[in-house]
């Protein structure tokens, strides 16, 4: 009979380690959204994507989540999370986390894949105005069945996007939906004028 695979679980702890925080240093609130999984980033055209580009979409179809009711992909398990992500909980300090994500399927990675945490300023990640991705060369790794990993903020030591000051790990700002917002505004105002001034009649 075939081998059936077995589960695994991922812990993300800042306990010990820096909390999260706004660009300007402010801890991020209780209940701000963190997604946790991996990112293509195995072409350099990626890479600057993940890094550099301001549109959620593009952003998102380079990253493979976990949870998220994706079949196999685990089930949130914390304190105070009500929906499909870890969240920033204040369980130890303002602007912490520890949360888990259980009954992984073994196989949905495969072991040793490079986990992120992709953190948002707010409940909703497509809205959200600022965005940090972080990382660690070692010990942020889809564990082997039947283990675990903790993808603890101490060993952070890769940051995509946002900024490790030592004591905190900052996200950085997402100015392009505001910017589209703005630009679609001043569009429609040079539209509705040029509408205008067509129908003024000729003076005699």
């Amino acid at each position: 009979m075939p081998a059936v695979a077995g589960t695994v679980s991922v812990t993300v702890n800042s306990n010990g380690g820096s909390p999260f925080t706004l660009a300007d240093g402010s801890l991020l609130p209780t209940g701000a959204i963190i997604r946790i999984g991996m990112f293509d980033l195995s072409s350099p055209a990626n890479l600057a994507t993940v890094q550099f580009s301001n549109d959620f979409t593009s952003v998102d179809a380079l990253f493979t989540p976990l949870a998220e009711s994706i079949p196999g992909a685990g089930t949130i398990f914390q304190t105070g999370a009500i929906g499909d992500n870890i969240v920033i909980n204040d369980l130890f300090v303002p602007g912490a986390v520890y949360g888990q994500i259980i009954d992984i399927d073994s196989t949905y990675f495969p072991s040793g894949t490079q986990l992120y945490a992709w953190v948002f300023s707010t409940d909703d990640p497509v809205t959200a105005a600022q965005w940090g991705i972080f990382s660690a060369s070692t010990g942020w790794d889809f564990p082997i069945e039947p283990g675990s990993s903790t993808l603890a903020t101490f060993e952070v030591d890769e940051v995509v996007r946002g900024t490790d000051t030592g004591t905190e790990l900052r996200l950085s700002a997402v100015p392009e939906p505001a910017g589209i917002v703005l630009i679609a505004c001043a569009a429609f105002a040079f539209a509705g004028r040029r509408r205008r001034t067509s129908t003024l009649p000729a003076l005699q």
